[in-house]
């Protein structure tokens, strides 16, 4: 079993293949990114329902805005990219918006950045990614 925890507290052991970085990182190794992973990993491991994007802007230090969705998208996203590096599922499908259910569009786009969603998908097919999404998640092994 993969343990994603891993590469933030054994980095000088590990070789470079195993814990790949994005290449452009602000947060990982931050408690912010640590907190964070650990939310979503006992939402995953427990099936708990997904987070709300306040619970990240609140654990962050962030008021509601743009600025917080930013940040936060910056965050999920590098908790992604190592995801996705490592054959996991995009754990910040688990972070959703309030009012729709769903999460924002810079999951979706990640996604198909990451090759994992075509890049003009329409609502449907993003709904349809994301609960699968989430459904690969409450199946994995984490």
């Amino acid at each position: 079993m993969h343990d994603p925890l891993r590469c933030l507290t054994d980095l000088g052991t590990i070789p470079s293949e195993d814990c790949q970085m994005p290449a452009q990182r602000k947060y990982r190794e931050t408690p912010h990114y640590t907190t964070i992973l650990r939310r979503l990993l006992t939402a995953a491991k427990n099936h708990e329902p997904p987070l709300h994007y306040s619970e990240v802007f609140n654990i962050m230090g962030l008021k509601s805005g743009n600025y917080a969705a930013a940040e936060a998208g910056r965050l999920l996203d590098e908790i992604n990219q190592h995801a996705h590096k490592q054959g996991e599922p995009l754990l910040s499908a688990l972070v959703v918006n309030s009012n729709t259910g769903i999460p924002g569009e810079g999951f979706f786009k990640l996604a198909a950045d990451l090759g994992r969603l075509e890049s003009n998908a329409l609502s449907p097919r993003k709904r349809e990614f994301w609960k699968k999404e989430v459904q690969a998640i409450y199946s994995y092994d984490w």
